[in-house]
């Protein structure tokens, strides 16, 4: 007893003591300032979003049915509903092998049924053919796109086998054995759905999760290299068809791109958007030609709000606008890079990684399209392109973000 009263009055350890107790607080305040951070970003973009949805569609919101901005209004809001929701449920439930196993399964059968469902032609108008892809499901006014909502739970799937990895001290080669065949299993299924863009995006996610994760860099370098080597030679296949005549919708859009990359020649056909885009990038400058003035939404840029709503964005507020968000976007993946470096669990920091990666990611090849860098993919800009399901996945990645900040 003594002595624990002479080392309870021993002046080191009072200091120590007062030390954990900052060191506590300190841990606390950060924790509350990246939320508080994510927060702030959510309502910059979302308003940016909101105001760029009006200007690009302003002369169609007094038109007959639901216009494209009261659509975009209401997927936000089911978005932040969303946000809401995963900000409250403890991440660590999603570590279980029940919950990981039923996500993984649910997203096969989700794809498989896509894809049967193609086939039957009494389904054809809720799985219709979209732009030479299967990946829809239409009911009445609602599109859903299911390769785009499992997203998310492949995220968790790929963090929670990472994890299993680190708790089983697995060497590099068995974590690459355990990985590989779930991914290839998601790349046979999304494929099967002629769907390359969002192939693409899986691939980066995938390939970014393993860049992060403490696998040997020679391993990494050998995966990504087989990755895009298989890219590089389905866009020279896909050339060479092109050539030889193949006039399918898949080829000629990539054939396109390639013109216009190579050639700089955009034809009024497949290429005719990505040569608008260009027009609208270049008729912005520096500053913009101020909010609503822009031109190119005038129909001279067909289903502007979708994958080119950056061309509307750089036409009206110009470079430094692009600049700007660019800065929200790469904030917000700074604060998901943030979360995961010092969360502790494996899982948590695999997960924060791999939704960091996600949005930006998306935000690059969405971008890339925009600026002809890239073929016309069909992939959305976070937050800002009209499309429920990105808008809904987006928001619930970030809620879950948040709550790893609170659990950690």
């Amino acid at each position: 007893m003594e002595k624990v009263k002479l080392e309870t009055e021993n002046p080191y350890y009072k200091r120590n003591q007062i030390d954990k107790v900052l060191k506590k607080l300190d841990k606390e305040k950060r924790k509350k300032a990246r939320n508080r951070g994510i927060i702030i970003l959510i309502i910059v973009i979302v308003i940016m979003s909101c105001l760029n949805m009006i200007s690009t569609r302003f002369y169609s919101i007094y038109s007959n049915g639901i216009s494209v901005v009261w659509k975009h209004f209401v997927y936000i809001l089911a978005g932040l509903v969303c946000f809401v929701i995963t900000s409250q449920i403890n991440y660590k439930s999603y570590n279980k092998n029940r919950t990981s196993g039923l996500l993984f399964l649910s997203s096969i059968l989700i794809f498989i049924s896509v894809i049967i469902g193609s086939k039957i032609p009494a389904l054809h108008r809720i799985i219709p053919e979209v732009n030479g892809g299967i990946g829809w499901i239409r009911i009445g006014p609602i599109s859903i796109q299911p390769s785009e909502l499992m997203k998310l739970p492949f995220i968790i799937v790929i963090a929670h086998i990472l994890e299993k990895c680190e708790e089983e001290r697995y060497d590099d080669k068995r974590i690459l054995m355990t990985l590989c065949p779930v991914f290839f299993i998601y790349m046979l299924l999304i494929n099967l759905q002629k769907d390359m863009g969002t192939s693409i995006h899986y691939m980066g996610i995938f390939c970014f999760m393993l860049f992060m994760s403490r696998i040997n860099m020679k391993y990494i370098v050998t995966v990504s290299t087989v990755v895009f080597t298989l890219i590089g030679g389905l866009f020279y296949y896909v050339n060479t068809l092109s050539e030889l005549g193949d006039k399918s919708y898949k080829i000629k859009r990539v054939a396109s791109f390639l013109n216009g990359l190579l050639k700089n020649e955009y034809d009024y056909g497949i290429g005719y958007q990505v040569g608008q885009s260009l027009i609208a990038f270049g008729s912005g400058g520096l500053i913009g030609k101020g909010y609503g003035n822009g031109v190119q939404k005038y129909k001279y840029l067909p289903e502007i709000e979708t994958d080119f709503i950056l061309a509307s964005y750089g036409e009206e507020l110009g470079f430094i606008g692009m600049l700007l968000l660019l800065t929200i976007f790469l904030l917000l993946f700074n604060i998901t890079q943030r979360t995961a470096m010092e969360t502790k669990d494996y899982f948590g920091k695999y997960l924060a990684m791999g939704i960091g990666g996600y949005i930006i990611i998306q935000m690059i090849i969405n971008l890339s399209v925009a600026l002809g860098i890239l073929p016309v993919f069909g992939i959305p800009m976070p937050f800002f392109s009209s499309g429920g399901s990105s808008i809904v996945t987006v928001f619930s990645a970030l809620g879950i973000i948040i709550n790893i900040n609170k659990n950690r």
